[in-house]
């Protein structure tokens, strides 16, 4: 006789070896979802009493109203009656029964699954959307990844949100388990860097496993960093093996033994553990759907973000949605050529090269064109540098033309053998507002011959701050360049590190004389902070916010509490809160108080005190 607990146990470990299991919930026979529990309080197969499914899937969003439950049977003949009317004797019939239950509150999938054999076990995918009297056979055939069910619903924002989700707690796990063993933010960085490339070897993914001592791992590791950086064409790669070379002083990987707390390990053991991770938990994401290289770049994002939180490393990235903004408020065409001289991790360069490549469409002429010449950075900082190379190279694209060096001394070089029009920005904030304010004069340089845009993300004290050196930076850009506008951005957009900025978007050539600048004020982007995931659009409220901000910025149109015209001198204050309309009939009590916080913002980055 069949044992119906083998067939749970495929099940089981179907889900569990996925690697997208750490974002959804599976639970057994009862739900810890009050909702879930009430809707199953008498809806037992049998008739009477409380239905217990097999499995329960559920998502840890808020108010996710997205269900996944299965039924098992041992028997390949207990898959189906004829007229679906035994769920307690039938796979098909009981899921059935189940979905039609749990409709009244979700959108459900669900799976029958019959047979004792991974390999020849029957399974039947049905969905009953909310409140459905009718469900859709999906005919799937076989068991699915995760992802593969998550496309069912439909419901790309809620796919992308959970995969958001998933990618981050795999990046906040690797940066605390690297850091248990007392590695730097910048060697967490630099290793896991290693070994993303060093897996794109095929000879290192076939033999990490096999190595006896670290410091022979780290050793073929480098090796397969210098195939992969060959194969890739990139510039300046003896910059990057350098940095890479610097992962043989680590502890971990010249050392025999490391301890933890007071445990005592093997260092061979922990690598191997490190790498197996990788490879088993965040490779996977490459097969994940068709943009799966930008799943693997946004991992690598996300880990370096997480490593770099901390103030004194310098490392503040853009967040991916403000990147995108740029492109909206360069209105990116297919032929433009962007340059970031101070590339980061190159968070710039991704979001330009997405959006040209979603305009190139299927001209593969054209994108290729676009990965090998349209897009040019430069970093000074030789740990960054290698970052922004790698995040490149899984995003596709191991021919872009990053630099490791100073961008005022790469100035004319860039212009000779690039001829950007439009640079995007965000310069180092250490070196002062004037410091800031010399990065944009050098972008409006280099797309001058262009009549090019400048998109420069500075603190809002480089806007507002009465200092001389900065009045003077500030005159000489208008004497020469166009302000087109100034948008007050979030405050807490950078977080965890709390900064006041603002975007600054410039035209070359164009005099500000007599030319009012549009001010906006964006300090609203509906991201809420959660915890250990950063800021989050839980409420999907950006991309609304976003397209009617866009339209009014390319109308240069003033709406009160949103936008303002004003010609600007020098020494006039460059921010929308000093001379916006307040539309009275939309205020709300929460305005007033993001009012009082904005204000304690503004005082603290004018007077530094409140």
């Amino acid at each position: 006789m069949a044992n119906e607990r083998i067939t749970e146990e495929i099940v089981r470990g179907h889900f569990k070896n996925d690697p997208l299991f750490n974002i959804c919930k599976l639970e057994e026979q009862k739900s810890s979802n009050r909702r879930i529990n009430e809707l199953l309080q008498k809806a037992s197969k049998a008739g009477k009493g409380i239905g217990r499914p097999e499995f329960l899937i559920s998502f840890p969003v808020q108010n996710s109203n997205y269900l996944i439950v299965v039924e098992c049977k041992g028997e390949l003949s207990c898959h189906q009656s004829k007229n679906l009317d035994k769920p307690k004797d039938f796979a098909v019939d009981g899921v059935l029964h189940y979905s039609k239950v749990l409709s009244e509150d979700f959108d459900v999938i669900a799976i029958a699954v019959s047979g004792q054999n991974i390999d020849t076990v029957s399974v039947s995918t049905f969905k009953r959307n909310k409140g459905a009297k009718n469900y859709s056979d999906l005919k799937t055939g076989k068991l699915l990844s995760i992802n593969g069910y998550l496309k069912l619903f439909n419901n790309e924002a809620f796919s992308d949100s959970l995969k958001s989700i998933d990618i981050i707690q795999k990046a906040v796990y690797l940066n605390e388990e690297l850091h248990s063993y007392s590695m730097t933010e910048n060697g967490r960085c630099t290793v896991v860097s290693a070994v993303l490339l060093g897996l794109l070897d095929n000879t290192f993914k076939a033999s990490y496993s096999t190595y006896e001592e670290s410091s022979d791992l780290a050793s073929g590791l480098i090796e397969s960093l210098k195939r992969v950086l060959k194969a890739n064409k990139v510039r300046n790669s003896e910059s990057m093996l350098a940095e890479f070379q610097k992962i043989m002083n680590e502890p971990l990987f010249k050392q025999k033994k490391i301890k933890r707390k007071k445990e005592e390990r093997l260092t061979i053991e922990v690598l191997k553990e490190f790498i197996d991770y990788v490879y088993k938990n965040v490779y996977p994401l490459i097969t994940m759907d068709d943009a799966g290289i930008d799943v693997l770049g946004k991992f690598y994002t996300e880990f370096i973000r997480y490593a770099g939180s901390s103030q004194k490393q310098g490392l503040v990235l853009t967040p991916f949605h403000v990147t995108d903004l740029f492109c909206d408020l360069a209105n990116i065409g297919v032929d433009d050529i962007v340059y970031d001289p101070c590339c980061g991790s190159g968070g710039f360069l991704i979001a330009a090269m997405k959006r040209m490549l979603e305009l190139a469409g299927s001209d593969t002429d054209k994108r290729a064109e676009i990965k090998a010449h349209q897009l040019v950075g430069v970093e000074r900082r030789p740990d960054m540098f290698t970052y922004a190379c790698s995040n490149m190279m899984f995003r596709g694209d191991g021919k872009s033309n990053i630099y490791n060096g100073d961008c005022f001394q790469l100035e004319n070089q860039i212009i000779k053998q690039h001829s950007p029009n439009v640079v995007f920005l965000n310069p180092p904030y250490d070196v002062g507002n004037a410091g800031q304010m010399e990065f944009i004069e050098h972008a409006l340089k280099v797309v001058s011959k262009n009549n090019g845009l400048v998109v420069a993300i500075v603190q809002m004290s480089c806007a507002i701050k009465n200092e001389k050196d900065l009045i003077a930076i500030k005159k000489r850009l208008l004497q020469n360049h166009r302000l087109i506008a100034v948008i007050s951005m979030p405050d807490e957009v950078f977080s965890p590190v709390t900064v006041v900025t603002c975007v600054m978007v410039w035209e070359a050539n164009k005099p500000n004389k007599n030319f009012e600048t549009w001010f906006g004020y964006l300090k609203d982007d509906g991201f809420e902070k959660r915890k250990h995931k950063g800021r989050l659009d839980v409420k999907k409220k950006w991309a609304g916010i976003k397209s009617n901000f866009i339209k009014a910025y390319h109308n240069s149109k003033e709406i009160p509490g949103l936008s303002v015209k004003k010609n600007v001198s020098a020494t006039d204050e460059w921010c929308a809160e000093a001379y916006l309309e307040t539309d009275y009939s939309t205020l709300s009590e929460d305005d007033f108080i993001r009012t009082i916080r904005d204000f304690v913002s503004f005082k603290i980055a004018t007077t530094g005190k409140v």
